[in-house]
């Protein structure tokens, strides 16, 4: 059984499929109907409409309806999409049993405890037959998928057979007499007798004329149908108690029944093929999806949804020559002649895990996972001719593969590899002392081994292992062509990885599963798919993106440019075109191909605002431009990549006055000061204005703002820098500073002017101003106004531009863009002898061979001047100057091509940093980690202090050696941290020790949280750091138990298990000899003598101080004559446990399967998925990550 979904909920009495979407319908016994997407495990809705039990339910094939019957007598139906209920239909006087929806007509059958059967019109909502007869309860009534017959299930141990075709061309006429009297138009054709008890169900083969029967007398029948007579014909036992239910399958007969059983039976060989059993719940109902090979069975605790056998296709590639296996069948398909060749094997029940081919030699190895393992090793034959019967098996087998040519591996029960030719000649075991799950294909000498701690690539004949990965949960292993990177495929994760196991990039699908993958033949890509989709992922920035979606699941074997290959669940090769411009549009991009991306804009193919923020996020503004129509996104890319024409448009278009503040700040910074005038015009910014003005000499402009604007602080302060000194008298006039208003006049020669001024004050104060000495004002100089533009740097025009203004250069033929200038003037110059001569005389040479007569004499600019040897070699004179592309600076460079957060941090790209943080250890909380990225930043990074220009700020970086010149760039130059870690442990070694526990929890920690940023140079370098990690981990692990044990009661129950708790942490001989004397004191003083010998036992083996030693010996003597303990304790020492460094509380093995933390991997509860881990505080508990990358 390979279940797809399991919920707990109430006893399930009804279960339907959707056809199309994947839900499942469930009515349970508290009377609420529930809807569950299977696919991601979450529930759609829930209606609760119902007084009793609902016992039979069903969706409609091609309407937003389902029918539900219940223990309230009613039968209802619903709209899911406008989630309530339509209408109650009413008739039966007891509970509802069953309800079905006609296939074709719109008709609802329903059975009821009254002893009938009804049938019911739903779209005019009335009762079109009732079929009396039955004597007892009527268990269940359904239609035939094709034919006019209703088959009926009751408890009086008959089936009986209804003919309703006269249904079809009665018309139905209102009124409910004929309902209470039952109806003449259906008649019973069949009554079956056999059962010796009630019959529970019973259901119609989907092709075939058979009707299948569950019943209380614990057997399953089939009987065959005819036009004339229905006959037993197989009778099924088995179950040991009462058939609830029974459903037919594609090949298979399926039953369940309340001895907590399901049964699938082989028909032809009449015989039970596969049992499954749960310990405490019976079963009640089951539901079958022919279309996607999916049951449902109801339980009195739940439902789960599930499939009989795996229906992926085991294949593998052996050069140009898909192998794979479906139906017994060995297909051997040519990509390139596209011709096929099959070879029937020995029959199996279940189909094969695993196919691997012998590389040299047309042997398979075929790998079946169930009952215990088994591994068949056959000849592939030639087309045309059998399988050799000389088939080799092996038994007790978990995986089976070719590792090189010629010679096979196993994995045996024992967890042991065995080796041997590919005749099974030659075995050599290999004994590891670590426990294998799986074994994967390699490169040629190569096997992948999953362990419970990751991945390993082993070296089979040097037995060792070349890297290792902490990659746990692995089902699929995808290479690529070459086996130089390769995919780890979990249930919704993938890790790309190099040959030597180091990581490329991770993706993960949180909702869905991952089917299947391919690498790309030809670019960087890995083509994976999930249930609905086909997608893609760039291997160089690792992102993903939708090709297209999927009717149904395929399986992918190869990729080669747009073309894929895969294997349907029917078994057939697909072989799909793909027609993917997005994904083509940012390759061409990446690569700089601008004459394919114009190209593709140019198609109109593209569309979205999904590929315009693509675009704005990489720097491509001027690219998403040409993409969007909407004058406010326009305005802002426009602003981003400096095009203010467009952005002038945009804005003119929109008039905001927030988008003119932006649009002025923008002209101002590039240059654009006639723009900057317009755009603060337009917000009323007169300061703005009056400043640009000011700045610029504009002094004309100045002076209509200062005498339009009615502000007298405007005009007084922008008048001071205007040589008018009535206009600033007068405005010192009209705010009543008289005495301002006398000195502007008199330091400026403004006589009269002043006197007059002098006759509007108050006699004393004009006095007192007569005798102020007013000095005359300089004469202002005379500026020279700069109307124009600010000058603005001639870079060279934008490739996407040039392109889209002149469309004739997207047809040259063979140049690239790159190139086009100099590749054109070269073409010229060499084919100049045969270009022809024009009419006119102006386009040809005259008969004048050579390129040295390309120019005439006349042109006037024979100047007779010397020109230096070294300025010969320049540009060609006049050519406006184009300014040199700036190469983008080192720390960019980091930031696009490492995937070490030191780097990113180093780089001042802290929110990089933090996304690889996530997806490498599954960072949930960066706070803690601010400090130590704002110290590696500043030690990474210098300052050039500068007098009159900012300070200069440059990374220092290493200096590659001599052999990676070429190849290497120059990296960070970070510090090494690890004798700083080091120091850091030895000063928590020392608060450990002098109980100063809060403090050592702080050095442990802080030391996780510097580790985070430290790099390794070397294999030696890598293996001390993750020995500081591990210990600091485990003790501040150590730490929170004990400080938790401070803050309880010491003479508590708590108290005590923690400190025994405390004992089991991996710390040093000395420090655990305190652990062990703290819990051995308050277990002897809580009178827990057992428990305290057992620690004691434990504290002599440490070879504790002479003192401790005989407290120990003391307490073993009492607890030899008194071996009691006062109080249990949730603590035993014998089995194996790991503590949750959430709750403190042990989880032992085989109970619970523990989540760890991304960074430390510190256990936890599952419960506590999600939850930020309280040992590094930094991390998920339970997230899918990558693992750190920080070795160079």
């Amino acid at each position: 059984m390979l279940t797809r979904f399991d919920v707990r909920s109430s006893r399930v009495k009804g279960i339907s499929f959707h056809k199309t979407r994947p839900w499942v319908l469930c009515g349970l016994h508290n009377g609420t109907v529930q809807i569950w997407d299977y696919r991601v495990n979450t529930s759609v809705d829930k209606y609760d409409e119902h007084s009793g039990a609902v016992r039979g339910v069903d969706f409609h094939d091609t309407q937003p309806l389902f029918v539900s019957g219940g223990d309230d007598y009613l039968v209802k139906v619903w709209n899911y999409k406008a989630r309530r209920s339509l209408f109650t239909l009413k008739g039966h006087m007891d509970y509802v049993r069953s309800t079905f929806f006609h296939h074709e007509q719109p008709w609802i059958v329903s059975s009821s405890d009254d002893f009938t059967v009804r049938i019911w019109n739903w779209q005019n909502r009335s009762s079109l037959a009732c079929l009396p007869g039955h004597t007892h309860y009527v268990m269940c009534a359904r239609f035939h998928p094709r034919d006019d017959i209703v088959v009926s299930a009751s408890l009086d141990r008959t089936i009986r057979v209804w003919d309703i075709s006269s249904l079809r061309v009665r018309k139905q006429q209102p009124g409910i007499a004929q309902d209470l009297l039952g109806t003449s138009d259906v008649g019973l054709k069949y009554s079956l007798e056999g059962h010796d008890k009630g019959v529970n169900w019973v259901c119609f083969h989907p092709t075939q004329p058979l009707i299948a029967s569950a019943s209380d007398d614990r057997t399953v029948r089939v009987w065959r149908i005819s036009s004339t007579t229905c006959t037993e014909e197989v009778q099924l036992r088995g179950h040991t108690n009462n058939v609830s239910c029974v459903v037919y399958t594609k090949d298979y007969l399926v039953s369940n029944g309340e001895d907590r059983t399901i049964r699938v039976w082989d028909v032809k060989t009449r015989c039970s093929v596969m049992l499954f059993r749960r310990e405490s719940d019976r079963y009640w109902m089951l539901a079958a999806l022919l279309e996607k090979n999916l049951l449902a069975a109801g339980h009195d605790s739940g439902v789960h949804v599930f499939k009989l056998f795996r229906e992926r296709p085991a294949s593998t590639m052996n050069g140009n020559v898909l192998h794979y296996v479906h139906g017994n069948v060995l297909h051997s398909y040519n990509m390139e002649s596209k011709t096929e060749s099959k070879f029937s094997l020995s029959r199996n029940l279940h189909p094969p895990l695993t196919l691997s081919c012998n590389p040299v030699d047309n042997m398979a190895v075929v790998f079946y996972d169930k009952d215990g393992g088994c591994a068949s090793t056959l000849t592939i034959p030639k087309p045309g001719c059998t399988v050799d019967a000389d088939v080799k098996k092996r038994l007790g087998i978990l995986a089976a593969l070719f590792y090189a040519p010629n010679k096979c591996a196993f994995l045996d029960k024992n967890k042991n590899i065995i080796l041997c030719n590919a005749h099974g000649d030659g075995e050599k075991v290999i004994k590891h002392e670590k426990n294998l799950k799986a074994l994967f294909p390699g490169p040629a000498g190569y096997i992948l081994r999953q362990t419970e701690e990751g991945m390993e690539l082993f070296h089979v004949a040097q037995q060792s292992v070349a890297a290792e990965v902490p990659i746990t949960e692995t089902k699929y292993v995808v290479w690529d062509k070459d086996f130089t990177k390769v995919a780890f495929l979990g249930i919704t994760t993938v890790h790309v990885m190099t040959r030597r196991l180091r990581s490329i990039t991770f993706f993960s699908e949180p909702s869905i599963r991952i089917k299947s993958a391919a690498f790309d033949e030809q670019r960087n890509i890995l083509y994976y798919t999930t249930s609905d989709h086909l997608k893609y992922c760039n291997l160089r920035n690792g992102e993903c993106g939708i090709i297209q979606c999927l009717p149904s699941p395929i399986y992918l074997v190869r990729a080669s440019g747009d073309t894929v290959w895969a294997l349907s669940r029917n078994g057939k090769v697909v072989v799909m075109e793909l027609n993917n411009p997005e994904l083509n549009f940012k390759l061409k991009l990446q690569q700089q191909a601008y004459r394919d991306v114009i190209k593709i804009i140019r198609q109109k193919q593209l569309r979205g605002q999904a590929l315009v923020g693509y675009l704005h996020k990489h720097g491509h503004d001027e690219v998403a431009l040409y993409l969007v129509s909407d004058p406010l996104t326009r305005f802002n890319l426009a602003v981003e990549c400096g095009a203010m024409d467009v952005a002038k448009t945009a804005a003119l278009e929109l008039n905001q006055p927030a988008l003119w503040r932006r649009l002025a700040e923008a002209a101002t910074s590039y240059g654009d000061i006639h723009l900057a005038l317009l755009a603060h015009t337009k917000t009323g910014n007169f300061h703005g204005a009056s400043f640009l003005s000011l700045i610029t000499g504009n002094m004309s402009a100045l002076d209509h703002m200062v005498n339009t604007v009615r502000d007298e602080n405007f005009g007084l302060h922008y008048g001071m820098y205007l040589d008018d000194a009535h206009q600033r008298v007068k405005t010192l006039t009209n705010t009543g500073q008289l005495p301002l208003a006398y000195v502007a006049a008199k330091s400026t020669g403004l006589d009269e002017l002043a006197a007059s001024l002098l006759e509007k004050m108050d006699p004393d104060v004009a006095e007192r101003m007569r005798q102020t000495e007013v000095k005359v004002r300089l004469e202002a100089p005379t500026v020279t106004p700069v109307t124009d533009n600010w000058p603005m740097l001639q870079v060279e025009e934008s490739v996407f531009s040039r392109f889209l203004r002149e469309p004739n250069l997207l047809s040259g033929a063979g140049v690239g863009i790159e190139e086009e200038e100099y590749a054109e003037a070269g073409a010229g110059w060499d084919d100049v002898d045969g270009l022809p001569n024009s009419d006119d005389g102006s386009g040809g040479l005259d008969g004048v061979e050579g390129s040295e007569a390309a120019e005439g004499d006349g042109w006037g600019d024979d100047l007779e001047i010397e020109i230096p040897a070294e300025q010969t070699a320049g540009g060609v004179e006049g050519a406006p100057y184009v300014v040199p592309t700036e190469r983008p600076p080192l720390t960019q460079h980091w930031v696009e091509t490492s995937s070490f957060p030191a780097f990113h941090v180093a780089a001042g790209s802290f929110s990089t940093a933090l996304g690889l943080l996530r997806r490498q250890i599954g960072l949930g909380d960066p706070a803690p980690l601010k400090t130590h990225m704002l110290d590696l930043w500043a030690t990474v990074n210098a300052s050039r202090p500068s007098w009159l220009i900012p300070s200069a700020m440059f990374p220092l970086t290493t200096y590659p050696s001599e052999e990676q010149r070429g190849a290497a760039s120059h990296s960070p130059l970070l510090p090494d941290y690890i004798p700083q870690l080091t120091e850091r442990l030895r000063s928590g070694y020392s608060a450990f020790v002098g109980g100063h526990f809060a403090d050592a929890q702080l050095h442990f920690v802080t030391a996780l949280h510097q580790a985070v940023f430290t790099t390794c140079r070397g294999e030696k370098q890598f293996t001390t750091l993750r020995e500081i990690v591990t210990t600091a981990s485990e003790y501040a692990r150590a730490l929170n138990v004990q400080l938790h044990c401070r803050s309880t009661d010491g003479a508590s129950k708590l108290s005590l298990e923690l400190s025994l708790y405390f004992t089991h942490f991996k710390l040093q001989r000395n420090h655990l000899a305190l652990a062990l004397g703290q819990a051995m004191s308050k277990a002897y003083k809580l009178k827990n003598l057992k428990i305290a010998a057992s620690v004691a036992r434990r504290l002599l083996d440490q070879d504790p101080p002479k003192q401790k030693a005989a407290q120990a010996s003391a307490i073993v003597a009492e607890a030899e004559r008194n071996p009691t303990d006062a109080e249990p304790v949730d603590y035993d020492e014998r089995n194996p446990f790991v503590l949750c460094s959430v709750s403190h509380r042990p989880m032992y093995k085989g109970t619970v399967d523990p989540i760890r933390c991304g960074y430390c991997f510190s256990p936890a509860m599952p419960k506590h998925k999600g939850e930020i881990c309280p040992v590094c505080r930094i991390a998920f508990l339970g997230a899918d990550c990558s693992g750190l990358a920080n070795r160079t």
